[in-house]
């Protein structure tokens, strides 16, 4: 929309008004204008400086600053690290925040929320392609939010006592109302729209930086200087504003509008159909200033429409409609509503559920009249095909809702039948992991049945007509819209989901929310269990499975039972990482550095925390059974850890390796998994190619031990530290070595010379002369695939190291390795040679392809462009040089890695 690009002209052309400041120094002198009234639950009535936190516009900077852990699933407990030194820097400042969440559905917005969605799978494609061609870091400008940022920002502030809130119906306008009705100073955010309203102060998110000298920088917009840099009118601006477009009056709607501005260069209007542009804001500006008046806003849109042939009328209204918009927000606006329109409550800190109805406490603030009419604005959303809730349970969603307690799908379906699922780090492109969307989709099913009540209407209609066989069985079914983005999709789409009774008995939501009694509490376990297809005797054993380790079990649970998703290597790699010490380590997990990141790791980071997500919000479906400090992401997951213990189980690991020779943890692990698939059917998916591994970039030579031992991991005999660890003992152990020794060699595909290279002359066995020359065959049936350390792998199955290998291929005559047949990853037919030649230590660069062969250069060696990181506080940036990469630029990066073989 057009107002969002008046942000950057602000930057850009009003530079005088963006001025830099320190936010701690500002409230050390903070003095209120006069006494604050304390009230109870009141945010803004301690004296201190208080600021509202819009926290859709900097993600990023509350998650730490745009540093490239994200891409691994999120590094949660240095967030919460971070978090803690903010907000204890401002309390030591005199300095108050107040968090606001987005948690409305905002139907109005749907087509910005869609444009928003494509440019982020945009965004998610180049990030897979850079990770699959290089295994590294993205390039900053290619953040995205790790999956489940949202909620974990929220229990990571309420756990530090930070006041937070949740929009219900338009986020911008609640924000600034929000700040409005507790008299706070300011707004801290990065949406222009918030010029428009005036807020007290407005501060930028995207600046804001906490360095190590004790300041919190940032930059401030001063209302006053940009008026006067655009010379006009204040009392012009919502008018202004409604012609850059917005959600109402959109920017196809002003084509005409914007056709008739003078062009700077000729002066003669423009012809054709530009976007918004510096040029264009000038002249709406220009032309909003020369207006003779501004109070009959009918005859400003008839002016501004007058070269519209249709629906000049329905423009000219929603034109009033956009303008009203904007007077909204604005103080005058605020002030000629009345108190019954304003009404947000203030949000202390509530307890959970279990309230009995009609209890208050000290905490209870909302007045019948508040209530009444957030309830019905609710009423007023609801769509009519859904089951009606109870006041009760109305209110309690409500009032959990607006305080950020609950996730928002709840709020959201109770009253309006619709969710949004946005995009994350998957690629729609195979068919190797399926979509989070599909996955979870039966979870959300029964999720939805649950909430709506579905089985306590049909027992009730079975109970009222058990006397009279031929009444007729009504349909007890829900319709929920999901809003997704899918491949190829351009438009904003909604798939139905139906709802229907579950066959399991369910306590009503009444029950689960509500509920007293003494077996209330195990029947929300049961629930919250059944749902996630869980409910199993070890599940409920904390010698198997620890509370806080509950929500992950049940969700690595659920997608063994979905079909052939994780390796069994993979699954090891998730429990060895949550019993891991370094976990909780943040120094030391800042220090680790990947050797490789793999694009299967990153996503299957992110289809876990989806689960994660969805198993949040049956939890409070059901009523929280588990609370909320055992579901906290930072308990059980680092994007980083797991990355490298999935590493480590990729090359054959053993599991007491992989465990950092601790056998606590090994035990630790064989129990979980003993719970996991407890009475389960194991099938677990086909690796890519067993045995084979390539080497990583950044290591000397395939096999090398990788480069970084942590703190306290013991280190392997010879070499400087750092540079070698035991087998057992350190963080990543030996990752063995590549099936194609370093004599030289090519390697022949349907046979063509795809590839070929010289030997390693480094003597690695003894200090004999070269190892003889080696040649691999893949792809021929009854051979077996050489392992890398001296043997083969048996072609019918046998035993590695002990331990019972699956066959490769069946008794059918068939050859079908591990991975064949899933995707676009199946091999092909013809065979595939790799014939290692002897020859002179140099490398030696591939001869041109014939045929259908593809040449690869491989004659220099990959260079890992990740620079010392920039660090402070809040706004680390690492791989620098990737800093604004384009798409063209990451193409011609691409194109030009060469990887290297040689030692």
């Amino acid at each position: 929309m057009g107002i969002k690009e008046f942000q950057e002209f602000l930057e850009t052309e009003c530079s005088s008004a963006c001025v830099s400041v320190d936010l701690l120094k500002i409230s050390r002198t903070f003095v209120p204008k006069r006494r604050p009234i304390a009230r109870l639950g009141q945010v803004g009535t301690n004296g201190r400086f208080c600021v509202v936190v819009d926290a859709e516009s900097c993600l990023d900077r509350l998650y730490g600053g745009y540093f490239s852990d994200w891409v691994c699933g999120g590094q949660w407990n240095r967030m919460t690290a971070f978090l803690a030194n903010l907000v204890q820097a401002c309390h030591s400042a005199n300095m108050e925040l107040v968090v606001f969440f987005n948690g409305a559905l905002e139907n109005q917005k749907i087509n910005e929320w869609m444009s928003q969605q494509l440019t982020q799978r945009d965004k998610v494609r180049y990030v897979l392609r850079h990770i699959a061609n290089k295994g590294t870091p993205p390039p900053k400008v290619w953040w995205n939010q790790p999956v489940f940022l949202k909620e974990a920002l929220k229990m990571a502030l309420r756990q530090l006592s930070v006041t937070i809130a949740c929009s219900m119906d338009d986020h911008h306008q609640e924000v600034i109302r929000f700040c409005r009705e507790h008299n706070l100073q300011g707004i801290i955010a990065q949406e222009s729209i918030y010029t428009i309203f005036d807020p007290p102060r407005y501060f930028s998110s995207n600046n804001l930086k906490l360095t190590y000298k004790g300041s919190l920088e940032t930059k401030e917009y001063i209302m006053d200087e940009i008026a006067k840099c655009m010379n006009l009118n204040p009392n012009r601006f919502c008018i202004f504003a409604a012609l850059l477009g917005n959600h109402i009056l959109t920017d196809e709607d002003l084509v005409q509008f914007r056709e008739l501005m003078p062009n700077s260069d000729t002066g003669k209007p423009r012809r054709n159909r530009e976007k918004l542009d510096v040029e264009m804001i000038k002249a709406t500006c220009d032309y909003v200033r020369n207006l003779p008046a501004v109070d009959n806003l009918d005859v400003v849109g008839n002016d501004v429409f007058k070269l519209a042939k249709t629906n000049k009328t329905d423009l000219v209204e929603r034109f009033k409609q956009s303008v009203q918009y904007f007077v909204n927000g604005t103080q005058d606006g605020y002030y000629k509503k009345g108190p019954h329109q304003r009404g947000r409550p203030p949000l202390p800190h509530q307890p959970g559920y279990g309230m009995p109805p009609g209890h208050h406490n000290a905490h209870s603030y909302q007045d019948a009249r508040t209530q009444g009419n957030a309830m019905g604005d609710a009423q007023s959303k609801r769509s009519p095909g859904l089951p009606q809730p109870t006041s009760e349970i109305l209110r309690v969603a409500i009032d959990r809702h607006q305080k950020g307690l609950m996730h928002p799908h709840i709020y959201q379906v109770l009253t309006q039948g619709e969710v949004k699922l946005p995009v994350i780090l998957e690629d729609d492109t195979t068919r190797e992991l399926p979509s989070y969307i599909d996955l979870y989709r039966p979870l959300r099913q029964t999720i939805y049945s649950v909430l709506l009540n579905l089985n306590k209407q049909k027992i009730v209609h079975e109970i009222q007509n058990k006397d009279k066989p031929n009444v007729p069985q009504p349909d007890f079914s829900a319709q929920v819209k999901e809003w997704v983005v899918r491949r190829g999709s351009g438009r904003p789409t909604y798939e139905v989901v139906t709802a229907r009774p579950v066959e399991w008995k369910t306590p009503s939501v009444q029950r689960m929310w509500l509920g007293q009694q003494d077996g209330d509490k195990d029947r929300r376990l049961r629930a919250f269990l059944t749902i996630m297809m869980s409910d199993t005797s070890l599940m409920l054993n904390t010698n198997y499975v620890p509370q806080h380790l509950l929500v992950m079990c049940c969700v690595l649970r659920y997608m063994m039972q979905y079909g052939r998703i994780l390796q069994r290597q993979e699954l090891e790699a998730f429990l060895a990482m949550s019993v891991s010490p370094l976990l909780h380590d943040v120094q030391t997990m800042q220090d680790l550095k990947l050797p490789n990141i793999l694009p299967r790791g990153s996503q299957l980071a992110s289809l876990f925390m989806s689960g994660i997500e969805t198993a949040t919000v049956a939890n409070d479906v059901c009523g929280a059974p588990i609370p909320w400090t055992m579901i906290c992401p930072w308990l059980y997951l680092d994007g980083k850890l797991f990355h490298y213990k999935l590493l480590k189980a990729n090359n054959n690991t053993p599991l007491i390796d992989m465990c950092d020779g601790q056998m606590e943890q090994v035990l630790r692990v064989e129990r979980m998994r003993q719970a996991i698939l407890e009475n389960l059917r194991v099938d677990f998916a086909k690796p890519l190619l067993p045995g084979f591994y390539y080497p990583y970039p950044n290591m000397p030579y395939p096999g090398a031990p990788l480069p970084y031992a942590p703190a306290g991991a013991s280190r392997g005999r010879g070499g400087p530290p750092g540079r070698q660890m035991g087998r057992g003992r350190g963080i990543l152990g030996n990752y063995g070595r590549s099936p194609v020794e370093a004599q030289g060699g090519q390697l022949e595909i349907a046979g063509v010379v795809v590839g070929q290279w010289g030997p390693n002359t480094s003597n690695r066995r003894g200090r004999g002369g070269q190892m003889p020359p080696q040649v691999m065959s893949v792809g021929q049936r009854g051979r077996g695939l050489y392992n890398g350390r001296g043997g083969f792998l048996p072609g019918r199955g046998g035993l590695i190291r002990g331990r019972p290998v699956a066959p490769l291929y069946s008794g059918r005559g068939a050859y079908r390795p591990g991975y064949y047949g899933r995707g676009r990853g199946s091999p092909s037919k013809r065979p595939v040679r790799i014939v290692a030649r002897p020859g002179r230590g140099r490398t030696v660069k591939a001869a041109p392809a014939k045929g259908r062969g593809v040449t690869v250069d491989v004659s220099s060696t990959m260079k890992s462009k990740t620079n010392e990181q920039d660090y402070d506080e809040v706004d680390e940036e690492v791989n620098g040089g990737y800093s604004g990469a384009s798409e063209d630029e990451e193409e011609e990066e691409t194109s030009n890695a060469t990887v290297s073989v040689n030692a």
